[in-house]
Order: C-alpha cells, then structure tokens, then sequence
C-alpha cells in the first residue's frame, strides 16, 4: 500500500491500493464509504462485496464448526449417556434375572424338600406294611403251629383215652400191687413200655401211681413227660407242681401245653403262660411261675 497525500488520524490517506486486485484507490472513495479500510488493508470499490462475503463466509464456517463442534459434543453426550442408559438397563435386567433365578432356586429347593419328605412317608408306610405282613405271616405260622400241636395233642389224647378204657373195661381200678408192679415198669428202656405204664395208672389212686407221675415228669421221651402230665392232673399230684412248672421250658409244645394245663387243674391259674408264645413271653410267664412257689 503506497500513500501519496499526507493522512491523518481517522482520515484516510490520499491514495491507496487494493489488497485483493492491486487497483488504485482514491480518497474520495473511502470518503463515500464505496472503498473499504480494513484492519489496515484496503479493498476497492469491486472488490468490497467479495472481501465481506468472504469474511461473512468465514464467520459462517466458523460458527457452523462451532455448532458442529456442539453438536458432536451432545451427540457423544447422548451417545454415552444412552450407552450409560442401556448399561442401567442391562443391569437392571441382570439383577431382575438373578432375583428371579434365586427364586426359582428356593422354589425347586422347597420341592425338592418336598418330595423328599414324600418319600421318606412312602418309605415308612412301605416298612410297616412289610413288617404287617411278616408280623402276619409269624402270626400264621404260630396259630399254623398251634393247630398242629393241637392235632397231635388230640391224637395223643384219643390214644391215652383209649388205653384207659381199655384198662378199665379188663378190671376198673387198680390194686395197690397193680400199681407197684406199673411204677417199676418206669425203668424200662422201651419209651413205649414206660408210656402204657402212666397211662394204666390212671386207674390208680395210691401212691405209686402217684410217684410214678412224678418221676415222669423227668422222662427222657417227650411223650412220657407228657402223659405223666396227665397223670398228675388226674390224681391231682400237688407234689408234681415243681416238676410242671419246669417243663413249661420244655423244648416240645404237646409237652408245655399238657404241663400247663395240670398247672391249672391244680393251682387254678395259669400265670398267663401260653405254651406257643415267643420263647421271652414264656421265660418271663416261667418267672411268674417260680416266684410264686419260692413264697411257699
């Protein structure tokens, strides 16, 4: 720019030259505010317009990069703030889960607990009706056993029945000296000869007989003891009691059954023995029986 008039201040100097296209400016054109002076620089009539578009251009620009600049500043806002928004949400949507997990958890635990305790009722109604059906069982071999016993005691009974009727029908009762030769029959080795012996001396009423029933009692064969037994009961041999009372250990049931049926005929009780208990009920009823002779 090449001033050639003298300028002062706020006036502009008599020529200049356009910054944009090098043209000469006149004062008078400054005065008239056609050409303009700005920020030092001098721009000519032609070139004002495009110099102040280009300047509101660049203000434009700056202000839409600034705006842009905002505008990204919000949107990554936004942006992390919805990403922060969805990570809540997650969250949110995780703990939900989890409560509703832990729940179903609690939920399966109760059933389980549940069926668990159906089980152990299933399993306890299962035990107590086999134990029904085995108590039913013992208790239908035990009356089977008390049936049996029953037969044979019968049968025995028939049979000794029949021999005292037939001592009866060869002479009624018996001699002192007909029991005496009977009871020394009760050595005999033959368990047969020993039986006929007691049961002929059931036509006895002497003392013979009566030893006979006791020492009976203590026979190696079952069948003797038995039927001495009955000898017992029928003379009423009350020096027999003690003898009774150890066969109701006896290891034959016809032998414990006749023991305490004498022990009944001649004590009038029976203690509550029963010969086809279990072997306890027995021994306890057996310690019944002792005491109460061991107070004579």
């Amino acid at each position: 720019m090449t001033e050639t008039g003298p300028a002062g201040p706020g006036r502009p100097p008599d020529l200049l030259f356009c910054r944009r296209c090098g043209e000469s400016i006149a004062r008078r054109e400054f005065l008239s505010a056609r050409a303009l002076l700005l920020e030092g620089r001098a721009f000519c009539p032609r070139c004002v317009p495009a110099t102040l578009g280009a300047r509101r251009a660049a203000r434009l620009a700056a202000g839409a990069g600034a705006a842009a600049a905002v505008a990204l500043g919000v949107a990554g806002f936004v942006l992390l703030d919805g990403r922060a928004g969805a990570a809540r949400a997650a969250s949110a949507e995780a703990a939900a889960a989890g409560r509703a997990a832990a729940a179903d958890a609690r939920a399966l635990g109760a059933r389980l607990a549940s069926l668990e305790a159906e089980v152990r009722g299933l399993s306890a109604v299962v035990a107590a009706a086999a134990a029904a059906m085995e108590s039913s069982r013992e208790d239908a071999e035990a009356d089977g056993g008390r049936i049996d016993a029953l037969e044979r005691s019968l049968a025995e009974a028939e049979e000794s029945l029949d021999a005292l009727r037939a001592g009866r029908a060869a002479g009624g009762r018996l001699t002192s000296a007909e029991e005496e030769r009977l009871e020394a029959r009760m050595v005999e080795i033959n368990a047969g000869e020993r039986f006929s012996a007691l049961v002929a001396l059931t036509r006895g009423s002497g003392e013979p007989a009566r030893r006979a029933a006791v020492k009976g009692l203590s026979d190696a064969d079952a069948i003797v003891r038995r039927q001495a037994a009955i000898l017992a009961a029928s003379l009423a041999v009350r020096e027999a009691v003690p003898g009774l009372v150890d066969l109701l250990e006896d290891a034959s049931p016809l032998v414990r059954e006749s023991a305490v049926a004498a022990l009944l005929s001649l004590e009038g009780t029976d203690l509550g023995y029963d010969p086809l208990d279990p072997e306890d009920r027995r021994a306890a009823a057996v310690v019944r029986w002792r005491d109460r002779l061991a107070k004579r």
